[in-house]
């Protein structure tokens, strides 16, 4: 029996000690800001809205860590070097150290870093490894003390509490009630988190001033290149468009679309494309589709398991864990936008 979703007073205490966590202590890196965010993202793909405890895989966490720092290891523009992630002057983070030489292929070419690779098996290796030596254990601590914040307590999830015993760990145990809070709260958590990682990146990085084009490099998601499963996208749907079902009669007259809008949850997998005519995309732009649309959208993706995760150029190559994202990155938007 699932337990009761959290109140509005347990939401809101959760927030309180979300700010606490980040405003507290010294931080020689910008990990604890990551890990905040990629759990936050993994209870809205893979938690629900009650209070259950959730398991997270580490490797999960791992690909939500290279994801966010994959752009952050590219030269920032307005200097044309590396923005630092430590303050260790001698080096770079490491997981900047990870990437720095893997940025000039596109992310999209490690999509989501499931399908792999040996350099995918490496960076998912390293980032794990970072992850079990430098940050689980440490995300619940305040400066270089190595006991959580008496106030706070392991709010979050109880182990590891050592370096040693995170790299033994395969899988994370968010406490009850933390993933639906995080889900519920995900647009506020996310503005402190990437509020407090800017500040510290300025301060950590002193020419950069009030630089203010800073936020957008560091935390708007690059779009991907979606317009080469358009004619995959055709042929799955018999030529007509996803949403009014009239023929797409010239290619200069559809386009790829998020189904679910790029601008509500970044997600760019082939389970989440649909090809519609540019008219309707254009008028539709950041909105939510009507629920019938959404029902159609979720039965293709039943129907069509196998052609989505089939290898390319066949099929799309989805990883086949992007179903269960789509939909629960769907249940998620619907019931908060409802």
């Amino acid at each position: 029996m699932a337990r009761p979703a959290p109140t509005a007073q347990q939401q809101l205490d959760f927030l309180v000690k979300i700010e606490r966590l980040l405003a507290k202590g010294r931080r020689t890196t910008t990990y604890k800001f990551a890990l905040l965010i990629a759990l936050t993202n993994l209870a809205v793909e893979q938690g629900d809205d009650s209070g259950d405890a959730l398991e997270i895989s580490i490797d999960d966490i791992a690909r939500q860590f290279l994801s966010l720092y994959w752009n952050m290891a590219r030269p920032y523009p307005q200097l044309r070097e590396v923005l630092r992630q430590s303050t260790n002057v001698a080096r770079p983070a490491k997981m900047i150290s990870l990437l720095i030489n893997q940025v000039h292929d596109s992310e999209s070419s490690y999509q989501r870093l499931r399908v792999y690779r040996e350099r995918r098996d490496t960076l998912l290796s390293e980032a794990r490894s970072t992850l079990a030596k430098d940050v689980l254990h440490r995300l619940q601590t305040v400066g270089d003390s190595s006991k959580p914040d008496p106030e706070l307590g392991r709010f979050l999830f109880d182990r590891p509490r050592t370096a040693s015993e995170s790299r033994r760990l395969r899988r994370l145990k968010l406490k009850p009630g933390v993933a639906a809070c995080l889900r519920k709260l995900r647009g506020v958590v996310l503005s402190i988190a990437e509020t407090r990682w800017a500040q510290w990146v300025r301060e950590n990085n002193k020419s950069l001033g009030a630089d203010s084009n800073l936020e957008e490099f560091l935390f708007v998601p690059k779009r991907t290149n979606v317009s080469r499963y358009a004619k995959r996208l055709y042929l799955l749907q018999d030529g007509v468009c996803f949403y009014s079902g009239k023929m797409l009669t010239k290619s200069s007259a559809w386009e790829v679309d998020h189904f679910i809008p790029w601008a509500r949850y970044p997600f760019d997998s082939p389970f989440n494309l649909v090809l519609v005519d540019r008219r309707i995309n254009n008028e539709l732009r950041d909105q939510l589709k009507p629920a019938k649309w959404r029902r159609k959208w979720l039965t293709r993706n039943q129907t069509d398991f196998g052609l989505l995760t089939a290898p390319e150029p066949t099929g799309f190559g989805a990883p086949a864990e992007d179903a269960e994202a789509a939909e629960a990155i769907s249940n998620w938007i619907y019931r908060t936008t409802a």
